[in-house]
């Protein structure tokens, strides 16, 4: 094989696995971003074969969800129309009829489905299943003679009178057994016995691994780290014991023999298991899968070649297969060779499997033919005839024809059909009602303020949304939506910071870098800055090495011990005071210093930073800098009637211990807080030269308007202002008012949060409900500061005046946008595919985590265990959890975040939305595929139309 031809193999195999971000830029994302050019429904089934994963919820919660009234009927019927089966066909019944839908219907409320035989005694003795009636079904006497007519209908005897029942012939078995589709033999052997094949090779590998990523968390450093994951393993792994305890023989020189490049590793190993050549796709992605977080972790670094770590320690699939192929054919090896004696090849275990069915060793041997039918066809009748209210005498009337006609209804109808009926129907009726308050709150007069006092653009965030409503409601403001970056891609360093971060989506790629720098002025205040932290730097780096020195680390308990139970019990007990005690010693020992944003394109010599030099040319020209305040104020719709204020709120998150944290803060921002974006804004826009600028271009900004940045802290529901020192006196007054009314939103909202935060008292002014949210944020023991993003189901694109004063309950992203200034749709088109492009990802990530909480998500937090500093395992060793804790989405058992599809809404002309679509092939997977829900809202009719798979629209009916 051309080493071509095997890099086409691994590049499929890796495909279905998504990249995962390492955890302090938390960046949500689909994870089966790899397989979205699939339908929806089919991704699922395939991610389910692969990762064995469920991409819905179990059927008896949506059947919960209808009999609760959460999923309405009308939303059953309009789902089974649009994705069930066709309604075809219809038989009589006496003096009834009886149709194909009325069958399927019943079936998915219901859930008709066969019976176990070895179930069947458990049900007739224990349940007594052929005495009473079933769930659904109304109280009758007739249900024995009920039994007996289901029977006759088919011709069959009862299991219980103990007749003689034909076995029926077996098919010859073929010389050799398939490896099933995506297994690799070590699945095989596991599913065929009790070897531990592969719990066995993730051990070796994620030690391997973890210690090769690890980010600064271990105490000892792996050696030849440098040279790459599979030349260090290659070198180190000679001396490790482990193989030799597993009984590996001669493990040393096995290592050794090893080719010196992973892609030859890899091609030897498949040889050796004698995998066919055809197969080597499937068998990799696989292998690939059953550590799909580790492998997204290395998927992330190999494409990101110019992290400053994958520079320095490259790993990439390649050398990752390789390790993990070398241990799957010794391991496979040694478990065949335990089992039968043979060697552990695809040929030589197909083989003996083959033997092992022939003579009955597997689990093939049927049951009787009357017996299996009776589970099978007889059970389902039954069941149906019971929740269709039919007589015994109904039932009896039915011929063999008809009854086999009824059971193949139900066959065309399979249990892995209905969830998709069940997720659209759950999706319906949430659209149906929001779609419906949107309606009647569009009766009301849109009335614009004459001037504002302030307008404030926040992120599209679902959090923002009723900060908004609240803020709105206590003065003279507007608010706007507008993603978290502000449009302004920057690399950013914050002062004393030893290390660049990219705040932008991480669709986009920044070009340019400011950097957080003291205002001048400042010398004796930079001076006591420089002292502390130099102490506190010193004292960080000697806790660090006592703590991880053999046995310095015992006596550092004795030495420190009084000090860690001050903050102990400070933390536990007495939290926001401890809080505010700790911020007050640290500006004590580190004087505060006052910063401003570098946004200006220079030849000046960058000031002096610790840690990673900055590769990106520095600043903004002039031009740049009036492209993004016009592109922003034009995107939200704000080009005219401008306030004494334009207030660029970001936002970011605030806890303690809690790994999660990145995955509060702001997903425009790459998993960061965005308020060094909103300073470049105000920044910018504040400069005479930018106001001239837009000016010439027919963009007028009023001389007395002041652009003012700020961040919304979403656990503690608070306001913080920046820049300050650069506000002029003028609006000294008005501030104080726009602080008011931050502080009073925020108090109304935390309220509004108390009721669904568990834990949270009850009865609380809003006053209290502000100083209880901002607790949990310093909570070093809350499993949830806050619910995030959970209960995200929709993304608004129009005018506020679609939503504004509507309460939405905290779970659409709403992104400022007014058609009648964009008649092209250009604007729109950027909107379409970049903020919505992270609306669909942020999404999937909760919608995933919620469906399968330990396979998608990370489990609970109870058991969490930070390794490496990039991510979290379960328990001491485990694949790196990729999706978001059970906390984030669920209350207990009931689901916080109830795990939809997002429904887009968009004010705009269906055409323009629809030429959009057709020229970007990301948004046509996105709703052709049905990834996304889109309905398009007429500005000037108020008529919503729904956009479907195969490009039609058709008119939503509310």
């Amino acid at each position: 094989m051309t080493s071509a031809t095997l890099k086409q193999h691994i590049e499929a195999a890796a495909a279905p696995v998504s990249q995962f971000w390492p955890m302090k830029g938390f960046v949500s994302h689909n994870p089966l971003q790899g397989l979205e050019h699939l339908p929806f429904d089919e991704a699922f089934r395939e991610a389910a074969n692969l990762f064995g994963a469920a991409g819905y919820l179990p059927l008896t919660e949506y059947r919960a969800l209808h009999w609760t009234g959460r999923i309405d009927a009308a939303s059953v019927q309009q789902a089974l129309r649009r994705c069930g089966p066709a309604d075809k066909g219809c038989i009589s019944l006496l003096s009834r009829s009886l149709s194909a839908g009325q069958v399927q219907h019943l079936h998915l409320l219901h859930g008709i489905d066969a019976l176990p035989p070895a179930l069947f005694d458990w049900q007739v003795t224990q349940q007594k299943a052929l005495e009473r009636p079933r769930g659904g079904a109304s109280v009758s006497a007739e249900i024995p003679a009920l039994w007996q007519a289901a029977l006759a209908s088919l011709g069959l005897d009862d299991p219980r009178l103990g007749l003689p029942d034909a076995v029926p012939s077996r098919a010859q078995p073929s010389a050799e057994a398939d490896l099933p589709f995506q297994r690799c033999l070590s699945d095989w052997l596991d599913e065929t016995g009790d070897d531990g094949v592969v719990s066995a090779i993730d051990a070796q590998v994620i030690k391997w691994v973890s210690a090769f990523v690890d980010e600064g968390m271990a105490g000892w450093v792996m050696p030849s780290k440098q040279a790459g994951f599979f030349s260090a393993w290659r070198e180190l792994s000679q001396y490790d014991s482990s193989g030799r305890l597993l009984g590996i023989s001669a493990f040393k020189e096995k290592v050794r023999a090893l080719p010196g490049d992973a892609e030859t590793c890899i091609q030897r190993c498949m040889e050796a298991l004698q995998v066919p050549e055809a197969r080597w796709s499937d068998y990799l992605a696989r292998t690939l899968a059953q550590l799909p977080g580790w492998t997204g972790l290395i998927r992330w670094r190999s494409e990101n070649p110019d992290d400053p770590i994958q520079k320095h320690n490259p790993i990439d699939v390649s050398q990752y297969l390789a390790v993990r192929l070398f241990y799957e054919v010794q391991l496979v090896e040694l478990a065949a060779q335990r089992r039968w004696g043979i060697a552990g090849t695809l040929p030589a275990i197909s083989r003996r499997l083959a033997r092992a069915e022939s003579a009955g060793q597997g689990a093939l041997l049927a049951a009787g033919a009357n017996a299996g039918r009776v589970c099978r066809d007889g059970w389902r009748l039954f069941q149906l005839a019971q929740l269709l209210k039919l007589s015994a005498d109904e039932l009896g009337s039915l011929r063999q024809q008809d009854a086999n006609t009824v059971l193949a209804w139900l066959d065309a109808f399979p249990p892995e059909d209905h969830q998709r009926v069940w997720l659209e129907a759950y999706e319906d009726s949430f659209r149906r009602r929001l779609l419906g308050k949107i309606a009647e709150h569009r009766a009301a007069e849109e009335s614009r303020l004459e001037r504002p006092l302030a307008q404030a653009a926040f992120c599209i965030d679902v959090r923002s949304e009723p900060f908004r409503r609240h803020f709105e409601a206590t003065g003279p403001f507007e608010t706007f939506g507008y993603a978290g970056f502000f449009g302004i891609p920057i690399d950013h360093r914050s002062f004393d910071s030893g290390e660049s971060f990219p705040l932008c989506p991480v669709l986009l790629s920044p070009a340019k870098a400011t950097l957080e720098v003291p205002r001048g002025g400042q010398d004796d205040a930079l001076a006591r800055y420089a002292s502390g932290s130099r102490w506190q730097q010193l004292g960080e780096h000697l806790f660090h090495d006592l703590k991880h020195n053999p046995i310095a680390a015992f006596l550092l308990v004795d030495v420190l011990g009084l000090f860690f139970s001050v903050a102990l019990i400070g933390k536990t007990l007495l939290r926001r005071p401890y809080a505010a005690l700790a911020r007050a010693a640290r500006r004590l020992f580190r004087r505060p210093v006052a910063t401003a944003l570098e946004v200006d394109a220079g030849e000046a010599p960058a000031p002096y930073v610790t840690g990673l030099p900055i590769e990106l040319s520095r600043g903004f020209s002039l031009e740049q800098q009036a492209d993004f305040v016009e592109g922003g104020l034009r995107t939200i719709g704000l080009v005219e009637n401008f306030g004494r204020f334009v207030v660029l709120c970001g936002h970011g998150s605030s806890t303690d211990n809690n790994p999660y944290a990145a995955a509060l803060d702001c997903g425009a921002c790459g998993g960061r807080h965005g308020d060094p974006n909103a300073r470049a804004f105000a920044a910018m826009a504040n400069k005479p030269a930018v106001r001239a600028e837009l000016a010439r271009r027919g963009l007028a900004v009023p001389d007395d308007t002041w652009f003012l940045p700020a961040k919304h802290d979403t656990t503690a529901d608070t306001v913080a202002f920046y820049d300050l020192a650069d506000l002029p006196g003028s609006h000294q007054q008005d501030l104080e008012i726009l602080r008011r009314s931050f502080l009073q939103a925020g108090q109304k909202l935390a309220l509004e949060r108390c009721a669904s935060l568990p834990g949270a008292p009850a009865r609380m002014s809003p006053a209290q409900a502000h100083a209880h949210v901002g607790s949990r944020a310093v909570d070093w023991a809350t499993t949830r500061p806050e619910w995030g993003l959970s209960g995200n189901a929709a993304f608004i694109i129009g005018r506020r005046a679609v939503t504004r004063g509507l309460d939405i309950g905290g779970r659409c992203f709403l992104h400022s946008y007014d058609a009648s200034t964009d008649p092209e749709g250009a604007i729109l088109e950027k909107i379409m595919t970049a903020p919505l492009v992270v609306g669909e990802w942020i999404n999937m990530q909760y919608y995933t985590s919620a469906t399968d909480p330990w396979k998608y998500g990370s489990g609970s937090k109870v058991i969490h265990n930070v390794v490496g500093g990039i991510g979290v395992m379960y328990g001491s060793q485990s694949d790196l959890a990729t999706g978001l804790p059970l906390q984030t989405v669920n209350d207990g058992a009931s689901h916080y975040h109830e795990p939809m599809r997002l429904l887009t809404i968009i004010e705009a002309e269906a055409l323009v939305v629809a030429a959009i679509i057709a020229r970007h092939a990301i948004l046509q997977q996105f709703f052709h595929k049905g990834w996304l829900n889109l309905v398009v809202l007429d500005r000037h009719t108020g008529a919503f139309q729904r956009y479907n798979t195969d490009a039609s629209w058709e008119a939503v009916a509310l």
